[in-house]
């Protein structure tokens, strides 16, 4: 009887641990994350950097109306300035002091020449005509000299045409300045644009009016859509590139000299086969995927197109629905078990 009983009890223990062992036989298989295969409209990306300046178009300069001399400076680069601000402060220079000293002295001149001709006319010795010559002549000097006062009385003081800010200072106190002489820059502070640098093979699929993002480098701003103002196809010989100068509105947080990065579309492949980027592997073989047949990776070649950001377009090997694996495809080998997280939350209920 205790025979019996003892042999009951071993064979109640041997079955009792068979039960895990048979589960521990299962095949393994790696954790793994999967995407659809979709189609959809994918844009060409052209990214380059640069930064944001002034546009040339509104802004304004304060040029020398007379040889002369810089006396006071009021202002620095970067000051923000109103309307009618006085930016300079200018002295003629001896050059034009003699001028004009010249000048007046000539029309005085004339204007005795003027009256002595009318003497000699009531004597008769001069004609009508004689007077008419006399009286041109001083009359236009007379223009000449005080057209020159007037301009030596106006760059005494330069003040900003536009309220804005000082883009660039030009000369400097003591400077002598020629007639026409730019002085002073002064920018309208919502006037900007982004100058920036492509590739030549880039600037020519590019054009005016596709789109753009737009992005400080800092992160300072976020990113705004906008649009290619121009292309500037002259070759910068500092960087052997050519330009792209896009609008940057007003109120974004854009400042001049702020560095950028720019993405433009230049062109949209329309109703492609695409997958997210992390999902294509390559080998001497060329590009390849791994999809998920029905919890078994399979390895897949495939031909590509673009890639834009995130997503590869694909031109062949791979269909609309099938699943291609992203995270843990770099360890896998064609043929491997694979699960997901869907699959592995299944089994544990």
């Amino acid at each position: 009887m205790r025979t019996t009983l003892t042999f009951m009890v071993l064979l109640a223990l041997v079955t009792a641990c068979g039960s895990p062992a048979a589960k521990t036989n299962a095949d393994p298989s790696a954790l793994v994350t999967t995407a659809a295969v979709e189609r959809e409209n994918l844009p060409e990306i052209v990214s380059g950097f640069g930064s944001i300046e002034f546009d040339p178009a509104s802004q304004r300069t304060l040029n020398a109306e007379i040889e002369a001399r810089v006396i006071d400076i009021l202002a620095v680069s970067g000051d923000s300035v109103d309307k009618g601000q006085v930016i300079l402060r200018l002295g003629p220079s001896s050059t034009a002091g003699l001028d004009l000293v010249r000048s007046r002295r000539d029309a005085t001149a004339a204007q005795a020449v003027l009256e002595r001709t009318r003497r000699l006319r009531n004597d008769g010795l001069a004609s009508d005509a004689d007077v008419e010559a006399a009286a041109t002549t001083a009359r236009d000097l007379d223009l000449q000299a005080s057209s020159l006062e007037a301009r030596a009385g106006s760059v005494s003081m330069l003040s900003s045409p536009i309220g804005g800010i000082v883009d660039a200072l030009l000369v400097e106190p003591g400077d002598l300045v020629a007639p026409g002489a730019q002085m002073v820059r002064v920018a309208s502070p919502d006037a900007i644009q982004a100058r920036i640098g492509l590739e030549i093979e880039d600037a020519t699929r590019l054009k005016a009016g596709d789109a753009v993002s737009l992005q400080s480098l800092d992160g300072a701003t976020q990113a705004v859509d906008t649009v290619i103002r121009s292309i500037d196809t002259r070759i910068d010989p500092s960087t052997r590139m050519a330009a792209a100068l896009i609008a940057a509105p007003p109120g974004n947080g854009f400042l001049s000299g702020e560095a950028v990065k720019a993405e433009m579309v230049a062109e949209v492949h329309q109703d492609v086969i695409v997958v997210p980027r992390q999902a294509v592997f390559q080998d001497e073989s060329g590009a390849y995927v791994f999809i998920d047949d029905n919890g078994t990776a399979r390895l897949r070649h495939i031909k590509t197109g673009i890639q834009s950001r995130d997503k590869t377009e694909v031109l062949s090997g791979l269909q609309t629905g099938e699943a291609v694996i992203l995270e843990g495809g770099a360890i896998l080998s064609d043929g491997m078990k694979v699960r997901t997280d869907a699959a592995t939350i299944e089994a544990a209920q």
